[in-house]
């Protein structure tokens, strides 16, 4: 090489140099170049992923019809059956889907950033849940990655589309003035509808609900995701009875500003209890009782939200793991059984600071008669995190005496203490109700699609659709094996 065509490319590495420095380039093309790899990738993903999964459905079948010693003219018929619905699903996937191919039943639900609508597929009799949310909204609250990672616990897993304990995301699109999520439609309301119902359970069917809660909040833990954000609202009950976890928003890898938000709300609150937090902790039951049914529908709602599931480990950054998750199960089974979360009181900061003093305001009430085993799993599951029961895995808890003859393998299997008495599969009557409310349009360039990039998604469980039936369940089984011979004995 020549000194000059040494030289020229020496200039040119050190203009590249210069270019790839992050301050030679503006904050829109850094945005922008994030936003083309995340969708790049995504398409890639997705695409080695269907490749694969065709490959194994063929061989699945090659194995299949080996075995039912099938001839090759029965082989050739079977191979062009699943070419055709290969082919069926491929068209499906290219479709793109819009909010005019869903037909709208009835609003089941109302928030800060838009509403959840009954709809069912035009065309079809398949019934779902709509999340529609605002964009400016969830722009001007900061609450991008809130809904970012709820759509992504839910997507990025293959498992999650076959894990009975998760609400499933069957698609998700967009246009330029909402985000969209269609969903599984749960009809048995949430835990907290029931509560409110009930008052309190019993510790046979708190048993029930805080076992199938901890099964559902595990499925998540071996996704690799903490929920943080485990509540009576995100727990539902499908139209069997069985639980149901709901709203991933919360879920780690990426700092949501729902916490943010009640960090920023409790960083200058003091930390030592005041005379008022100790005098709350004199009220009897029944006070503290009426106190927190007066608000605890409104907190559902509340774009802030409330501390008082929260870990204290959470609230006060010290650093987590999906331990935070079992102390929520632990505020739950209180509430379920005495009829009120433990550190509830008038306001967040009040909350906070009984948290992270839960050695001197975890209390149950004298008329509260609690078992002791029932006393000792919520005093284990709202302890320390470096003792807090579940380090030790989630046999830890299994083993706990509360749970003395409990058959963890057929959960699903035996009649919950709450069945959803439905008249069909639109019935809505564990909802509120909600008025209809006129739409206002904005300007598309005020909530573009840059915001949410690689949002669209299509289910595994529609592949699936496309070759198979609806088992027992709900659950989603292939047919492409129907009719085949069983080998011969």
């Amino acid at each position: 090489m020549s000194d000059d065509e040494e030289t020229q490319t020496t200039n040119v590495a050190d203009d590249v140099e210069d270019y790839e420095s992050d301050d030679e380039l503006s904050a829109d093309s850094i945005q922008f170049s994030k936003i083309s790899r995340a969708s790049i990738e995504q398409y890639y993903d997705n695409f080695w992923k269907y490749l694969n999964e065709r490959r194994d459905r063929g061989n699945l079948l090659e194995e299949k019809m080996t075995k039912a010693k099938m001839g090759e003219d029965d082989k050739n018929k079977r191979r062009k059956a699943l070419d055709k619905k290969e082919a069926e699903f491929l068209r499906m996937r290219r479709r793109r889907l819009n909010v005019n191919a869903f037909e709208v039943i009835k609003v089941i639900g109302r928030g800060a950033f838009g509403e959840v609508q009954l709809v069912k597929m035009r065309g079809t009799d398949d019934v779902y849940a709509m999340k529609k949310l605002k964009k400016t909204k969830m722009i001007e609250k900061d609450q991008v990655e809130h809904v970012r990672s709820e759509r992504n616990a839910l997507a990025d897993s293959e498992q999650a589309s076959d894990n009975p304990w998760i609400t499933r995301l069957y698609f998700s699109f967009q246009d330029p003035q909402y985000l969209y999520l269609i969903m599984e439609f749960i009809p048995g309301g949430d835990m907290m509808t029931h509560l409110i119902h009930y008052d309190t359970f019993s510790e046979e069917d708190t048993r029930f609900f805080v076992a199938e809660t901890i099964m559902a909040i595990h499925s998540i833990h071996q996704l690799n995701y903490i929920h943080r954000d485990i509540k009576p609202d995100n727990l539902l009950l499908d139209k069997n009875g069985h639980v149901k976890l709901s709203d991933f928003g919360l879920c780690t890898g990426l700092q949501t500003t729902k916490v943010a938000n009640l960090h920023e709300q409790l960083e200058n609150a003091p930390t030592q209890l005041s005379s008022h937090d100790k005098d709350t902790l004199k009220m009897n039951r029944s006070q503290r009782f009426d106190t927190w049914r007066g608000k605890r529908r409104a907190l559902a709602y509340s774009t802030v939200g409330t501390p008082d599931y929260i870990a204290p480990e959470v609230l006060l950054k010290d650093g987590y793991t999906e331990l935070c998750d079992w102390w929520s199960v632990g505020v739950i089974m209180f509430e379920m059984l005495v009829g009120y979360p433990p550190f509830c009181s008038d306001t967040p900061p009040e909350t906070y600071r009984k948290i992270i003093h839960f050695r001197d305001t975890l209390r149950f009430p004298d008329d509260a008669q609690l078992s002791s085993q029932a006393k000792d799993l919520i005093m284990r599951l709202c302890s320390d995190q470096t003792t807090r029961i579940g380090l030790k895995g989630i046999d830890e808890l299994k083993q706990h005496p509360f749970f003395a003859g409990l058959n963890w393998e057929k959960l699903r299997d035996v009649k919950p203490p709450i069945v959803p008495d439905l008249a069909d599969k639109y019935d809505t009557k564990y909802f509120d109700n909600f008025e209809e409310e006129d739409e206002e349009d904005d300007d598309e360039t005020t909530n573009g699609r840059n915001y949410w990039p690689a949002f669209t998604f299509k289910s595994p469980a529609l592949r699936r659709l496309t070759v198979g039936t609806i088992g027992r369940g709900g659950t989603l089984r292939p047919n492409l094996f129907s009719g085949i011979p069983q080998q011969q004995q």
